[in-house]
């Protein structure tokens, strides 16, 4: 997209009176992030014009690897112009081992981009090779996202539920655990945080069998005996 035409974009949401936050949802600083010029950045930058409107950055870096010099460069870019960024994680089996996912978190607030969500992938057949059990990602919560700082752990886990929305895991108002399968799997019914203001169906769901994943953690070399404690999580 070129500059004018996302100008044009942004100061036609900029002009509808009752928007007080603009967010613009791009993996650009990660994959792409020499697209950040000082023009573009000087651009944007124009809309964000505190309190009365607010425009902010929401990205997706999955890895430590991929906070890169020039990631950081286009970051730092950003807040210079006081526009906030932020990170929304996706929880895969490439992310999952031990304490990668806190080294993602304490590199990105350095750098000046805050965690924000850390989603749990959707039970969608196309996806199952990335998908980890939700106790994994509550493992991780419990047990490596702990010992960091308050201000490097801002991220909730969740879990986006087709139809539904985000669904706060660590909620229990949220989901019930109905049944668990020889093999770890773990049966979820998940209800709409509106339920006590409209009428939605629940989401059942069959979780990766824990097993599973940790037969792939030793087809990988880890050692499985770290993640035993990951059969209490539901």
């Amino acid at each position: 997209m070129e500059d004018t035409v996302l100008v044009d974009l942004l100061q036609s949401i900029s002009d509808i009176r009752h928007v007080s936050r603009i967010r613009i949802g791009t993996r650009l600083p990660v994959v792409l992030p020499m697209r950040f010029t000082d023009d573009l950045v000087e651009t944007i930058g124009r809309f964000h014009r505190p309190p009365g409107q607010d425009l902010c950055l929401v990205t997706h870096f999955e890895h430590p690897y991929e906070i890169t010099p020039e990631a950081v460069r286009a970051v730092q870019g950003l807040r210079m112009k006081g526009l906030a960024v932020y990170n929304q994680q996706v929880f895969t089996m490439e992310n999952s081992r031990r304490f990668e996912t806190a080294a993602t978190r304490m590199l990105l607030k350095q750098i000046g981009v805050d965690p924000y969500y850390t989603f749990n992938t959707k039970g969608k057949e196309e996806t199952s090779w990335y998908r980890v059990p939700i106790a994994r990602i509550m493992q991780e919560r419990k047990e490596e996202a702990r010992l960091l700082p308050g201000l490097s752990r801002t991220d909730e886990p969740v879990f986006n539920i087709p139809a539904l929305g985000k669904n706060h895991l660590r909620a229990w108002q949220n989901h019930d655990l109905i049944m668990i399968s020889p093999k770890g799997e773990r049966i979820y019914e998940f209800y709409p945080w509106e339920k006590n203001i409209t009428t939605a169906p629940t989401y059942v769901y069959t979780d990766v069998p824990i097993l599973n994943y940790l037969e792939r953690l030793h087809e990988r070399g880890e050692d499985v005996d770290e993640y035993r404690s990951i059969w209490y999580y539901f």
